[in-house]
């Protein structure tokens, strides 16, 4: 009895185990960033390579199959970047350029936005972009921004928060004194 009763709570432990997922990706000119959800609880963090997730440390990125490989201890673990039809956290890809004065620009090759949630960007010089796009019930899309710099630990300035109202699959741009964005869906 007691073996089976080990074994029992073996399986159930297993088909509790979240499953890690790729859903999103941040390259720019300067980094790339990865977005990794947790199935079970549904939450989504933003990690480099040689960062953490679920106990597995980002070991590479393999952009021409877009998968990255994870790695703990012994074991390996490879994921290729969901589509739309397949990922529990539905998403939205963008390219642009994100502008911090006249004269200084980021390109932004892919990005991948998280519906109904905050995508956090460290940009530069403690510059962090907040984005949180939300399907509205008339089909166009709302981007909440908050543009912010950290000033010292534990103190950040709020630069702006603005929002952009589209139409799904149009370009947009927001320019506010010297910091500005413009992206487009890919």
């Amino acid at each position: 009895m007691t073996g089976l009763r080990c074994l029992c709570l073996l399986l159930l432990a297993v088909a509790a185990r979240a499953d890690i997922e790729f859903v999103g990706i941040l390259a720019t000119s300067e980094s790339t960033r990865f977005a990794l959800g947790d199935t079970a609880t549904g939450k989504s963090t933003w990690v480099m390579k040689g960062d953490e997730f679920g106990g597995y440390r980002i070991a590479a990125y393999d952009p021409k199959q877009d998968t990255l490989l994870l790695r703990r201890e012994d074991a390996e673990l490879r994921l290729r970047l969901k589509d739309d039809a397949k990922v529990k956290f539905a998403r939205i890809e963008l390219t642009g350029t994100i502008t911090f004065s006249a004269t200084e620009t980021i390109a932004i090759e892919r990005a991948t936005l998280l519906f109904d949630q905050e995508n956090v960007f460290p940009l530069k010089d403690g510059v962090t972009y907040r984005i949180t796009p939300q399907r509205q019930p008339d089909g166009t899309i709302l981007y909440q921004t908050s543009i912010e710099r950290v000033l010292a630990p534990n103190k950040t300035e709020r630069l702006s928060s603005p929002a952009v109202l589209t139409l799904p699959g149009q370009q947009f741009s927001l320019q506010i004194g010297d910091l500005g964005f413009s992206f487009k869906p890919r």
